[in-house]
């Protein structure tokens, strides 16, 4: 193989160690959207947990408001606020319901279901108690029987914010998972890479180019000082350096006829000087 190729493929290897850090960069970030993003809608199921309690506690104290006024002026306040409580509610649960992913949540269909028949009846509280008073508010929706359901779907929405914590937790759990393990194959992906590329380059310009040069300038060298037995090796069979061993093998024949040549020629003028003298 040629220099030229060896340090091609080196090249060629750079770029696949190039390649493979890159193609594990874009997949690095699409797993990291993925995540965060399961992480964010996670974060944002809790975030809306704790907005559905407090308007939940918020309707059952507008409810009481009406139940405790002590007239009709203050009942009517107090079911304006239940109107609107009812009406917050209602959008709130059905824009939470929107955003849920499909099979997500088990308990939120029972969840939602209460939660629109509460505001439902919130409204019908507040048309009765404008229309019939406290007294009548009372007769409908202060007893037993009500606040029995109210606690029993409380349990559920508890139980169901509790595995959205849950979630949450498995979410930040599988983050902090993945920084851990990505940066764990970055650094063996790059720094192994690096190192063996590393190593074939040494080997290239040392094994493959410097040494075999090297041996060339010194049979030249020899070859210059006149130590015509000095071997041309026969293993090199293609490639930059069997090139040079190939010229250097014509030189020293050529130098070895030159030096004959003059030797004779030498030899020829003597003969002829000594001839003249006898």
């Amino acid at each position: 193989m040629t220099i030229k190729a060896k340090i091609l493929c080196l090249v060629a290897a750079f770029a696949l160690l190039a390649s493979a850090i890159a193609g594990l960069g874009l997949q690095t970030m699409n797993d990291y959207n993925r995540i965060i993003d399961a992480y964010r809608h996670a974060s944002e199921n809790v975030v809306r947990s704790e907005q559905l309690n407090r308007y939940m506690m918020q309707a059952a104290l507008d409810g009481h408001g009406v139940y405790s006024a002590d007239n009709d002026h203050i009942a009517q306040w107090a079911a304006a606020k239940v109107d609107t409580t009812a009406d917050t509610l209602a959008a709130f649960v059905m824009d939470w319901s929107a955003h849920l992913r499909p099979g997500e949540l088990a308990d939120f269909p029972a969840v939602r279901d209460y939660v629109l028949n509460m505001a439902r009846d919130g409204h019908t509280l507040a048309r009765i108690t404008r229309e019939q008073g406290v007294a009548a508010a009372n007769a409908y929706g202060n007893h037993p029987q009500y606040r029995s359901r109210r606690e029993n779907m409380q349990s559920r929405v508890d139980a169901m914010i509790a595995r959205i914590n849950a979630n949450q937790a498995a979410s930040q759990a599988a983050l902090t998972h993945f920084e851990q393990v990505r940066a764990g194959q970055f650094i063996a992906v790059a720094g192994i890479g690096i190192l063996l590329l590393l190593a074939a380059s040494l080997w290239v310009a040392i094994r493959a180019i410097a040494e075999p040069l090297d041996e060339v300038r010194r049979s030249m060298v020899k070859i210059s000082e006149g130590l015509y037995e000095t071997p041309i090796p026969a293993g090199h069979k293609d490639g930059e350096i069997a090139e040079l061993w190939a010229a250097l093998d014509i030189l020293k024949t050529h130098a070895i006829e030159a030096e004959r040549l003059s030797r004779e020629q030498l030899e020829a003028e003597h003969r002829t000087r000594e001839l003249v003298l006898d």
